[in-house]
């Protein structure tokens, strides 16, 4: 039976989605210095002098530094979006306003003058920003470096609010073409939903939030359409129906395979960022990925589908499910499939390799131990292999010995082991590992 591993949780995959958007919520530094104009208008720089930055449109001193021996000062994370006003005080001067400012505002001078050392309140600043009588003040000036510099920082966050609109706008799409895939999908509606999905993971082929989500339902709706038409294929005594979908199950098992790879990839090619941001919902999508294309290959022996164009992408991802499977019958049983995938593209070898490893997971399998005598016994038939062809027939005696009366394979291996027999070879004990 397929296993139904679809993803039906859109509130999840939103999330997801919007922990994406965070990535580009930024903050940005203000930096310049405070200098005291003397009686002669010359200017020094102001050590020891506090500055303060009140945000305009919130209550409160968001963050507080001291000017160094040079006058200077600096801010690192100055949320973008808010408008700020810088507050200066100091022993020796009087206290002094800048100009409103923007995250990311570089080279701001203060000037400030002689005076008594008071430092505003918070309730002054906020007064002196309405319009209302207050302490004089002086006022920040600006050189040429600083008004580039707030321009480019403008321009930053023009840039920032259209990107986020854009992925907003595309976040918003993914979810619709989710939710409209997962209804056709459920309506058995495969068609739509496989070009749903697929229309979703284009959107976004390398967002680690997304992309395994579309891919693996895409996948899966294409593995049930495969399965549906197989179905109508057998059931039919129509010759020309039974003609026309032959290729159609064939080219659905075969693009299931490729979709899964692309899953499979976007997993594996992630962000480790927003990877951290998904990660128990994503080992979990990365493992049903896996499970997925391991059925995938099942399901293609078992429907006579199999492709030799995907032998590579079937050999990995089912490599890679039978290292991340911690069940070893489990194991056991992806190594066996692949195997007879392997021997039905006539890739032999292989194919032995694949039964070796299902007959160490599982030495008691009848199907395993047969199969991989068999497939021993084919790619040494016709050579001169003798210790190949040995092995085979140890296999194939090992199987006759544990197999039921009634098994599938016991035919075809009586014939085999005849044939080995009369090479003048006879069947030895296999040595447990």
């Amino acid at each position: 039976m397929l296993r139904k591993y679809f993803y039906k949780t859109i509130a999840v995959f939103a999330l997801s989605l919007v922990g994406g958007i965070a990535v580009f919520a930024q903050t940005y530094p203000i930096t310049g210095m405070v200098e005291v104009k003397k009686s002669d208008d010359t200017t020094t720089p102001v050590e020891g002098a506090l500055v303060e930055i009140f945000r305009v449109d919130q209550k409160g001193a968001s963050l507080k530094d001291k000017t160094n021996k040079r006058g200077e000062f600096s801010f690192a994370g100055v949320v973008a979006g808010g408008t700020y006003i810088l507050s200066v005080s100091g022993p020796g001067i009087s206290p002094a306003l800048s100009q409103n400012l923007k995250a990311g505002a570089s080279d701001v001078k203060i000037v400030v003058s002689a005076g008594d050392g008071k430092r505003l309140t918070e309730e002054e600043v906020r007064a002196m920003l309405a319009g209302a009588p207050s302490t004089p003040t002086e006022v920040a000036e600006f050189t040429e470096e600083s008004k580039k510099a707030e321009e480019e920082r403008l321009k930053m966050i023009a840039e920032y609010e259209a990107n986020k609109k854009k992925i907003e706008s595309r976040n918003e799409q993914r979810n619709q073409l989710l939710a409209e895939g997962l209804k056709a999908f459920e309506a058995k509606n495969y068609d739509v939903a496989i070009v749903k999905f697929g229309e979703g993971y284009e959107l976004s082929p390398d967002f680690v939030g997304s992309a395994p989500i579309m891919a693996n339902n895409k996948a899966l709706s294409l593995v049930k359409r495969a399965l549906l038409n197989y179905n109508t294929m057998v059931q039919s005594k129509d010759a020309a129906l039974k003609k026309e979908l032959r290729p159609k199950v064939n080219a659905d098992f075969e693009a299931a395979l490729d979709t899964y790879y692309k899953a499979w990839m976007a997993s594996k090619n992630g962000d480790p960022a927003e990877i951290a941001k998904i990660q128990v919902d994503f080992d979990k999508k990365k493992m049903d990925t896996l499970i997925g294309a391991n059925e995938a290959v099942n399901l293609m022996v078992r429907t006579e589908g199999v492709s030799e164009a995907k032998k590579d992408i079937a050999m990995e991802l089912v490599k890679e499910y039978v290292a991340a499977e911690k069940d070893q019958a489990k194991r056991a049983d992806a190594q066996l499939y692949l195997g007879l995938y392997l021997n039905k593209v006539y890739d032999f070898e292989n194919a032995v390799a694949e039964f070796r490893k299902a007959v160490q997971f599982d030495p008691k399998s009848a199907d395993a131990v047969g199969q991989l005598g068999l497939a021993l016994y084919t790619a040494s038939y016709g050579s001169e292999d003798t210790a190949k062809k040995q092995e085979a027939l140890n296999y194939l005696q090992m199987y006759l010995d544990m197999a039921p009366k009634d098994h599938s394979l016991r035919d075809g291996i009586d014939g085999a082991v005849v044939d080995l027999k009369n090479q003048k070879l006879k069947p030895q004990k296999i040595a447990s590992n």
